[in-house]
């Protein structure tokens, strides 16, 4: 009988040890997935607030301030852009960094985005420079 205890013993010791690599692996693999996470997300957090240039290469029209229907955009040549648009009874701004995607430009904040279809890009018109984003007509000044 004594011999029977033992293999139970044993038994449930090398369950317990295998459960715990099992579990060793488990949280090294959430750490280091989480390492992973944590890089991609420090690197998006330093675009987002220092701007990504290489974003309006070819785009140089893009930079400026840009006013109309309620709306101020400012694009700085380094990528950064901060925008602000009042309505009657609401206003909304962000700082972040500018992308495109298609025919959208991004405003990209971190935990959020705003996407602006471009209607019609930065042209000039006259002595004027006008670009038209969500049907908003804005005038760089």
């Amino acid at each position: 009988m004594h011999k029977k205890s033992n293999n139970t013993l044993n038994a449930v010791l090398a369950v317990m040890a295998a459960l715990l690599i099992v579990g060793t692996v488990g949280l090294f693999w959430v750490a280091w997935t989480g390492v992973k996470w944590l890089r991609a997300e420090a690197a998006h957090a330093a675009t987002v607030i220092g701007g990504d240039a290489s974003v309006l290469i070819g785009k140089p029209e893009y930079v400026g301030t840009w006013v109309g229907g309620g709306m101020t955009l400012t694009i700085e040549a380094a990528g950064h852009v901060d925008y602000e648009k009042k309505e009657p009874g609401s206003s909304e701004s962000m700082h972040g960094s500018i992308s495109f995607d298609g025919g959208d430009m991004v405003l990209d904040v971190l935990v959020m985005k705003k996407r602006m279809h471009v209607d019609k890009p930065p042209h000039l018109d006259g002595a004027r420079w006008l670009m038209t984003l969500d049907g908003i007509e804005v005038e760089r000044a």
